[in-house]
């Protein structure tokens, strides 16, 4: 019986610490390469994201309102950056952030979205994921399907052109905002078959 609630300590334990580990609310690692530490987080009170970077002597720079912070909200840090997930489980969007050595600010380069509702708009259709690069202004939209138990993907390649976004002029205006482009390209796409 000891032997037993020792393991459920333990799996109870094992479980919190992937889960917080999954859910960062700050970052500090060195994002502008002079081998400094620099932080972002997530202010959940302002609704907005907070960056310091060293190169600026840790002065604080905020993103616009994010008006639709949801509880799914988190940061994930890359290589070169970090992006910052808004409400994603079913649905939701990223937002990539990168260092502009030329600007010297943190740069939104990339928007990725998964839509399930287009999905069941559509019930031969799955998940409905689309990305968009804002340095080549490249879209890809994938449409997923299920064929005789097999995941066939449709591709819908085009342009999208936004003005350069830094993170003290990111709000999710421009999330919305790709979305609406992003489901009328998924409905030029189908009104064309």
């Amino acid at each position: 019986m000891k032997k037993l609630k020792y393991h459920s300590l333990f799996l109870l334990l094992f479980l919190t610490i992937k889960v917080s580990a999954q859910t960062t609310r700050k970052i500090v690692k060195d994002f502008d390469g002079d081998l400094k530490k620099d932080s972002v987080w997530i202010d959940d009170d302002k609704k907005v994201l907070i960056l310091r970077l060293s190169s600026q002597q840790y002065r604080k720079v905020e993103s616009k309102p994010i008006h639709y912070l949801n509880f799914g909200n988190t940061l994930v840090a890359t290589k070169s950056g970090f992006e910052f997930w808004n409400n994603y489980d079913r649905s939701g969007f990223i937002s990539v952030f990168k260092y502009s050595k030329t600007a010297k600010k943190m740069q939104l380069v990339q928007m990725r979205r998964t839509d399930d509702k287009l999905g069941r708009d559509n019930p031969n259709e799955g998940l409905f994921e689309s990305s968009i690069d804002l340095i080549t202004n490249q879209y890809l939209g994938v449409i997923k399907r299920e064929v005789k138990g097999k995941t066939v993907k449709t591709f819908i390649n085009s342009e999208i052109i936004y003005p350069k976004t830094f993170l003290e002029t990111f709000g999710d205006a421009i999330n919305f905002d790709y979305q609406e482009k992003c489901i009328a390209k998924y409905e030029k796409f189908h009104a064309k078959k």
